[in-house]
């Protein structure tokens, strides 16, 4: 997506089996400029795995502070909708949950086990891939997800944890994949400068 000036706003991919070339975060993260200093991240280990949470959605269900809304609710006004999500009209028998609303999902217990990041400070997610590897996700239906701190980056206003959140059925096979980046704003956390001079012994630049 660009502007009419030409300028990127952002880039994506789509595919349907093995992609045959990189995804857009893959090649992202091969392309990443490493956190340097860290004080919002200072206690973000790599590879830094979570225990195992339940999820599940179901169609009234309040799903956190960050989404103040339901399914249902989100379905009455979501662009483009479908039987598929709203009955058991298709070819698994079972409403499943729109690509759109599976973050929510995935993210739904996250601050039961937060990341050490020192805050308050704004976050945001910049980046976002998500893998359906075993068919769809379905309504009302128990999963586990576990995260895991797979690359940790920084740019002149941000500092950057990418988890990748892994999703098993009851069963335990792995049904699907979400890659975020969650970009914490320097700016935004108000002891940043006195902390960067007390673990540095300088001013950040």
């Amino acid at each position: 997506m660009v502007k009419r000036d030409g300028t990127e706003v952002l880039r994506g991919t789509a595919s349907v089996g093995e992609p045959s070339a990189p995804t857009a975060l893959e090649a992202r993260l091969g392309e990443l400029k490493p956190l340097a200093d860290p004080v919002i991240l200072r206690d973000v280990k790599l590879g830094q795995t979570s225990k195992r949470q339940t999820v599940r959605m179901a169609f009234d269900q309040n799903m956190g502070d960050l989404y103040p809304f339901s399914l249902r609710q989100k379905l009455a006004v979501i662009t483009e909708n479908s039987p598929y999500y709203g009955t058991s009209e298709n070819p698994w028998g079972r409403a499943i949950i729109p690509m759109e609303m599976l973050s929510v999902l995935f993210q739904y217990r996250s601050k039961d086990e937060p990341l050490p990041t020192k805050g308050p400070a704004v976050g945001l997610f910049a980046d976002q891939e998500i893998r359906l590897v075993k068919g769809p996700l379905f309504v009302d239906q128990e999963y586990e997800v576990e995260r895991e701190v797979v690359a940790l980056s920084g740019s002149r206003r941000t500092e950057s944890a990418w988890a990748k959140t892994r999703v098993f059925d009851k069963g335990g096979a792995l049904v699907a994949t979400m890659l975020l980046n969650m970009a914490t704003m320097k700016d935004s956390y108000a002891p940043y400068q006195d902390e960067y001079r007390q673990l540095y012994g300088r001013a950040a630049g």
